[in-house]
């Protein structure tokens, strides 16, 4: 879906061109081009290509998925991406739809507190994180926030927080939660299950705790 979506619209600043969104218990790449929406349902476990008032349907735990793709995207001259595509399971799509509405919400809270330029909250293909991305608007000086799911080096869900360029000194400040990462990629990491017990608002807050600690790597 993300390239998909890159294919059709202008290149945008921190590549919002590749991100998706998660609304309605739906992955999505938001409305193209005033007409075209393309989406994957958690629950029903359906792909749509959605152009002008026409949908093309998927049904993801079929196979031969790549080959139907292909017959839809090309009715729009779009390339078929050069990747496997498997179905996937009712119980998997589950899985990630309950960590998405707890994620997209409370980074949606926590975005709310904030002031100046920042993004939309994204949904990245690539690792399924949400991320907000805050800057201070002199030059690249930015703070990314995100939820993991999970990934290759980390399997269970966590917090980051990035502020970039980073100040080494900023490992010698105290944290409400979680720790300074420094291998790697550098910044603030929380175990998601240490927000378990705290109620959406509160969790924001717990964020914006951090932000503003964060925020003193461009003092």
């Amino acid at each position: 879906m993300g390239l998909v979506k890159h294919e059709q619209i202008e290149e945008l600043p921190h590549y919002s061109h590749d991100a998706l969104f998660f609304h309605n218990d739906e992955i999505t790449t938001g409305q193209l081009n005033n007409k075209t929406e393309v989406k994957i349902h958690l629950i029903t476990g359906q792909f749509l290509y959605f152009d002008n008032e026409h949908g093309f349907p998927l049904d993801l735990r079929q196979t031969g998925l790549k080959e139907r793709l292909g017959e839809i995207l090309r009715k729009f001259d779009l390339k078929v991406p050069d990747i496997p595509i498997e179905g996937v399971p009712l119980e998997q799509l589950a899985l990630f739809r309950n960590y998405a509405i707890r994620a997209k919400r409370v980074l949606e809270l926590f975005r709310m507190s904030l002031s100046g330029h920042y993004t939309l909250v994204h949904l990245w293909p690539h690792n399924f994180d949400f991320s907000v991305e805050w800057f201070t608007g002199n030059q690249d000086e930015q703070i990314g926030t995100g939820i993991s799911p999970g990934d290759e080096k980390y399997p269970g869900e966590y917090v980051y927080m990035n502020p970039y360029p980073f100040r080494e000194s900023m490992i010698s400040l105290s944290l409400p939660i979680g720790f300074w990462h420094t291998s790697e990629w550098k910044g603030i990491k929380a175990e998601w299950s240490d927000f378990a017990e705290l109620d959406d608002r509160a969790a924001a807050s717990k964020l914006q705790e951090l932000f503003a600690i964060a925020k003193q790597n461009f003092q």
